[in-house]
């Protein structure tokens, strides 16, 4: 009994619920391994898993199992089936019951890496010596993540949000120790006496119960000139002591008045051009959450757009090209600057980064119509990694946002 409970511990260790896509965890990865990822079907559970998501992620399982069959002995993927069935048998785990709309699981004999889909995936499975990972990097390329700096004359609030929600965050201590050295704050009682006066310092409720004041009497008759002052304190309380280190771009929220003055004066680096021209007391939650998604799929958008507007100029001076023995040099040469594929699994085939030599599946055996084909790698799965190796732009998008009527396109550093 006493193994068995450590055998269960060791299990339940290594299952890691991932925040964010680490490149890392491709490196020296030891063979067999499964990708697995289905759609959660929040409308058909309370809370939890329902039948129907449980079912799909058992039967996925098999068909990995019967693909690594083919060409291992079962004690070569037995830690993956264990840990496989230590999640069918744990529903209440915090993994099922906080999940967005879709899973990702990644998966060798040592570790399972799970992660949090902001979108609804098809179901799929890929079993064999390289992980599938396209759906990952859609997942986490076009900034899912943000923060939004809520600001007025007399107030701010700090608030991380992703696609499916946002949420203020507590100001560290050295915030409010700033601020009590400037103005009054409301968790300042103290300062507050000796200025007399009411909450220079507050917070934005993200529940929609109450206003940006909370009933407070803000700073007398504040007018724009006296707002700079401010807006310097802010921009450098959030340099200081939100952002530090963190890449994580900014939304700016603000009364259309404050936008030209705060941004003259900001030093944020990674505040965003485009920003949100509302006053934040007007927002509740699901406002601000529709009016971020809006302002970071914009830029996506028009990122997208722009360098694939790119790609016949590059393409007539040999800087890009859409053909796959053209692209798998390049990639081995380290020569892609961008990289664009339509999204989903769709050429199976292998890729040696080594000579850049592509090789198509003759006979690939799909399941599912051909979609799906658990059995053979993918040459544009192992395009993206390659080029995730070398910092390239990935761009998983549908085929009318490709720059031609092919599946895969490169822009690269420089010419042959």
């Amino acid at each position: 009994m006493k193994d068995e409970k450590e055998t269960l511990r060791k299990t339940a260790d290594s299952i890691h619920v991932m925040e964010k896509f680490d490149p890392a965890i491709l490196a020296d990865v030891t063979a067999p391994v499964v990708s697995l990822y289905i759609p959660v079907h929040h409308t058909e559970r309370e809370e939890r898993r329902g039948i129907w998501d449980r079912d799909m992620f058992k039967d996925l399982m098999k068909d990995a199992e019967r693909t690594l069959a083919e060409t291992y002995d079962k004690d070569a993927y037995k830690g993956i089936v264990e840990k496989a069935d230590y999640l069918l048998e744990h529903p209440d785990m915090p993994l099922w019951l906080h999940a967005g709309e879709g899973l990702g699981f990644l998966m060798n004999n040592e570790d399972v890496y799970v992660y949090n889909l902001f979108f609804a995936p098809e179901p799929m499975v890929a079993a064999g010596d390289t992980y599938f990972v396209k759906p990952l990097l859609r997942n986490f390329q076009y900034g899912t993540e943000y923060y939004v700096l809520e600001l007025g004359n007399d107030r701010f609030s700090w608030v991380k949000g992703d696609r499916t929600h946002v949420e203020r965050q507590q100001l560290p201590q050295e915030v409010h120790d700033f601020f009590s050295e400037l103005f009054a704050n409301s968790d300042d009682t103290a300062a507050d006496a000796r200025k007399g006066e009411k909450g220079a310092l507050d917070y934005i409720s993200l529940e929609g119960h109450m206003g940006q004041y909370h009933d407070h009497q803000s700073r007398n008759e504040v007018k724009k000139d006296d707002a700079l002052p401010w807006f310097r304190y802010v921009n450098k309380a959030v340099n200081d002591y939100l952002v530090r280190d963190d890449t994580t771009p900014i939304i700016l929220c603000c009364d259309e008045e404050y936008e030209t003055a705060f941004r003259k004066l900001s030093t944020l680096r990674h505040l965003l051009p485009v920003g949100i021209k509302k006053d934040p007391a007007g927002l509740d939650g699901k406002a601000l959450l529709e009016e971020s998604l809006a302002v970071m799929d914009g830029i996506r958008d028009a990122n997208i757009k722009e360098t694939a507007e790119k790609f016949g100029a590059d393409a007539a001076h040999g800087k890009a090209s859409d053909d796959f023995d053209a692209i798998g040099m390049a990639l081995a040469e380290r020569r892609v600057g961008a990289l664009f594929l339509v999204k989903g699994k769709i050429l199976p085939g292998g890729f040696d980064i080594n000579t850049g030599t592509v090789t198509f599946d003759g006979d690939p055996n799909p399941v599912d119509d051909g979609y799906i084909d658990p059995a053979a790698p993918d040459i544009t799965d192992a395009f993206a990694q390659a080029a995730l190796a070398q910092d390239a732009h990935i761009y998983i998008v549908e085929q009318n946002q490709m720059p031609t009527d092919k599946s895969v396109a490169a822009l690269f550093r420089y010419a042959e």
